[in-house]
């Protein structure tokens, strides 16, 4: 474990670099410094809609997709016991995304009923998850097959794993689409995709040495991916184009 790790580093220089220590401390330090870089990732866009007094630009569904998916993601893994410096990153980022979704809620015609429903609706949802409240269900004979499932039965903790994957596709595929289809990438900024693909990168590493779960690994792979493709568009297709900056100008 840590303890011993650093027991050893103290003790015995030597025995230490022929463990697995060195990998275990490294890993360690990579976590918490992606979950000190979550802890303000979302601040700029809280600060721009509150000096700005608009969310004009700002996908609702956008916003929604990111505040349940941070949502079940804490649902998946606080159950499971593992050490807060493979998943912290998750808890922030879902303190951010729910104070965006609240703002964007009120600066968008105020906190209505539609919108009580629809917090109650998600947060009702991370509970039962949380709590692993859902019965095992069969997915259909066709589905499992075009899936290339080795079996068909899904848990609830599976469940809570998988959904904030689909989520993640459907807010980033609708803009990777619109980017080709437009021939560039509008005002996306680089430096926040690639601190995306950074942070990807380094949860890669962490997930790998110190975690034996296929699904929180496949959700990292997932994430670089798609924000690997968005920097590469970014660099290829370039921002607004001359004509159109022109013209807003």
């Amino acid at each position: 474990g840590m303890d011993d790790c650093l027991q050893q580093l103290l003790n015995n220089t030597t025995a230490f670099l022929e463990t697995e220590c060195p990998k275990v401390l490294v890993s360690k330090a990579i976590g918490y410094a992606v979950i000190a870089g979550s802890a303000l990732v979302k601040l700029p866009q809280i600060l721009k809609i509150h000096r700005a007094g608009s969310v004009a630009g700002i996908s609702h569904a956008s916003v929604l997709f990111e505040f349940v998916a941070t949502l079940v993601n804490v649902s998946y893994f606080l159950p499971l016991g593992y050490p807060f410096s493979t998943w912290g990153e998750n808890a922030f980022l879902l303190a951010q995304n729910s104070a965006l979704y609240i703002l964007h809620a009120h600066m968008s015609g105020g906190l209505r009923a539609s919108f009580l429903l629809e917090a109650s609706a998600a947060c009702a949802s991370g509970y039962v998850l949380y709590r692993r409240l859902v019965p095992d269900f069969v997915l259909p004979a066709a589905a499992c097959g075009a899936l290339g499932l080795r079996r068909c039965t899904v848990s609830c903790e599976e469940l809570a794993g998988t959904l904030p994957m689909l989520l993640g596709l459907v807010g980033r595929l609708p803009q990777i689409a619109q980017n080709l289809r437009q021939r560039h990438t509008g005002e996306l900024a680089f430096i926040t995709y690639l601190l995306n693909v950074a942070g990807a990168g380094a949860r890669l590493f962490t997930t790998l040495q110190e975690l034996d779960d296929p699904i929180a690994l496949a959700a990292v792979v997932l994430s670089l991916g798609l924000n690997l493709v968005i920097v590469a568009q970014i660099l290829l297709l370039g921002g607004t184009p001359k004509k159109a900056a022109n013209k807003a100008a």
